[in-house]
């Protein structure tokens, strides 16, 4: 997603053959094989594990979800969230309309088995004949799950992609801000209260943090690439905490973890880290010194690949360890993850996913795409991850980065 006004430079890409008519049996097939169905890695994923002593496994990926007849931009940007080793929750962004992009309905599936069997998929959030749906972040706290729903509306007649019907085509402006919540671990979401500060085009990018004193710092951005944070004693009550300017580095979608450097004994959760997505010189580095109340200005990190394309995934685990996932090269077709222990270096990069660019599928759109990844630690080191596939598939993994040196 841009917010400067400026789109993706392979965005363009998926929309080429997405206005292609799909007849009514392929969907009914795809969806008979696809959705109602254990997840193909079911048998195999299970035989593997034991054989597979890499972090990840390519055998062991599963198929949350497939859609060749999704209109709009496809089947992307997933999140992931867990409440233990055997049961996690996926949502994701379905496309609309042919010409749209960054924009759609919210659907999700969830498994209690590990990710051997996916539920059928239901709907999270619907567009109505007045809204449709940007972006989603998930965080749990406690046995609680939030979805945070980014709003944009139908129609748009500023919208300067227009083709002249008034419809928005590209997902902006992000008007309002909706949150959902669970409390019987992602089956079921009900709507409550939330309210943010006015900022224009507001994105929740990243999970939030709970800080020394209790309170929850959530990683925003929003138009002009400001990257900050908002703060909140509820979840449901944000004010605005610390900023930056991140067009220098056309900083975007940051996230934020636990601060590696030297810590203060007596607040070790108000140091934190920021990292955003920039252009190729690295990703965009920031710390707080105050619980995300103030930060310091980017400073790009080689160390963390960035071509600013597409979001990338950084946290620190329970031990402290750093965790980022990114796309490789000038494309969105690999990726890698890198990791660093406290008092340690990056580590190379390593293969995390990396899809085929001609699959058995004629109408496959993305050139093999694997992007847009998330995770979410479900035991010290020990991870369940998403990303989107070809435009076409919601994609997990278990990554195990616990024994990494």
């Amino acid at each position: 997603m841009d917010l400067h006004g400026q789109r993706e430079r392979a965005v363009a890409v998926v929309t080429r053959r997405r206005a292609r008519p799909v007849p009514l049996t392929v969907v009914v097939l795809a969806v008979l094989a696809g959705l109602l169905l254990p997840g193909s890695a079911s048998g195999a994923a299970s035989a593997s594990a034991s054989a597979c002593a890499k972090s990840i496994c390519e055998e062991n990926e599963q198929t949350v979800y497939t859609n060749h007849a999704s209109k709009g931009d496809g089947t992307r940007t997933p999140d992931i969230i867990s409440t233990s080793e055997n049961n996690a929750v996926v949502v994701w962004r379905e496309g609309l309309r042919p010409g749209n992009r960054d924009m759609g309905y919210m659907r999700y599936s969830y498994t209690s088995d590990g990710g051997i069997t996916w539920s059928r998929p239901k709907t999270l959030a619907q567009e109505t004949d007045q809204w449709a749906w940007h972006y989603v972040i998930l965080y749990k706290a406690g046995g609680t799950l939030y979805a945070y729903l980014g709003r944009t509306p139908i129609m748009d007649s500023t919208d300067p992609e227009s083709d002249g019907d008034g419809i928005n085509n590209n997902g902006l402006p992000i008007n309002g801000t909706i949150l959902k919540r669970s409390t019987d671990q992602g089956h079921t979401w009900q709507e409550i209260p939330l309210t943010v500060p006015d900022k224009r085009n507001l994105v929740f990018s990243g999970r939030p943090l709970k800080r020394q004193d209790g309170k929850y710092v959530m990683p925003y951005w929003s138009s002009g690439r400001e990257n900050g944070t908002l703060i909140s004693e509820d979840l449901q009550n944000w004010r605005l905490g610390g900023h930056i300017d991140g067009r220098p580095l056309t900083a975007g979608e940051n996230q934020i973890g636990f601060f590696q450097g030297p810590s203060d004994a007596e607040r070790p959760k108000d140091l934190l880290y920021m990292v955003a997505r920039d252009a190729p010189a690295g990703a965009a580095t920031s710390v707080s010194s105050d619980g995300g109340e103030s930060w310091t200005d980017f400073i790009a990190d080689t160390d963390l690949p960035s071509n600013n394309i597409a979001r990338n995934y950084f946290t620190s685990d329970s031990s402290g360890q750093y965790l980022y996932i990114y796309n490789t090269g000038t494309t969105r077709d690999i990726l890698n993850y890198k990791t660093k222990r406290r008092l340690g270096t990056w580590s190379t990069g390593k293969a995390f996913a990396n899809g085929k660019s001609d699959t058995d599928q004629p109408d496959d759109d993305g050139e093999g795409w694997d992007n847009y990844p998330m995770a979410d630690e479900y035991a010290p080191g020990k991870f369940w991850a998403v990303w989107e596939y070809d435009t076409t598939r919601i994609k997990v993994n278990k990554l195990d980065i616990s024994d990494t040196p």
